[in-house]
């Protein structure tokens, strides 16, 4: 790889973990007036529209689906399955979430995208045996994929920084699968239907959720910006 093609903010970022590692503290201000701000600062710029992007295109996947396939909403009118990730401890207001530390509220983000790590990659494989599934929305399901896991990298390099001030915590691996497999694999159309419809709502209501919490932690760490 050639040096001139690796990310800037790459380059600010070795440079701080080497300062973290040869000094036996670093004063919060080197953290907050630094380089390491404006390495903070340059990422979470990625990651908020990364997070937003998300969120719009889970709700058009939602909107296109059910257009395609429940055009007389019966889906949208009974109670969906349970979302997998019901089962992670996820604030329940935003309220909560911005009296939460920074790296707490950033563990719970990374464990929701974690939640959908590769998920989507088969969805999109089983929707294509469908008819009349438009390509759009399948593409839709596949960038969706993609762009969760250049989330989830970026929130771990934030994770990385906000290790060398935070005291560091325990982060629980519990990863929820997806309880509703079945239902997709299911001959009957119908049930099958309902499994997707009800995944995208789950993919939607956890994209509103990170998106939420992206601002939130942008908010506190760097509140200049």
């Amino acid at each position: 790889m050639r040096l001139s093609s690796i990310q800037p903010y790459l380059w600010a970022l070795l440079l701080l973990l080497l300062m973290c590692e040869n000094a036996a503290s670093v004063p919060r201000c080197i953290m907050k007036d630094g380089g390491c701000q404006k390495v903070l600062s340059y990422i979470f710029n990625r990651t908020s529209t990364t997070a937003e992007s998300i969120n719009l295109l889970s709700s058009d996947t939602l909107k296109e689906f059910d257009a395609q396939y429940d055009p007389g909403q019966k889906f949208q009118n009974k109670p969906t399955m349970t979302c997998h990730t019901a089962s992670l401890s996820i604030p329940n207001s935003k309220k909560q979430a911005q009296r939460m530390q920074p790296v707490a509220l950033l563990n719970v983000t990374i464990r929701i995208l974690a939640a959908w790590k590769n998920l989507l990659y088969h969805v999109a494989n089983n929707m294509a045996d469908l008819d009349g599934t438009p390509y759009a929305t399948t593409s839709k399901v596949a960038l969706i994929d993609g762009q969760i896991k250049r989330l989830t990298k970026n929130l771990q390099d934030i994770k990385t920084i906000l290790n060398q001030v935070y005291p560091k915590q325990k982060e629980k691996e519990n990863y929820p699968a997806w309880s509703g497999e079945p239902y997709v694999q299911q001959s009957q159309r119908r049930i099958r239907l309902f499994g997707l419809h009800s995944l995208f709502f789950c993919l939607h209501s956890d994209a509103q959720k990170v998106s939420d919490y992206v601002n939130i932690l942008k908010r506190q760490i760097v509140p200049n910006e």
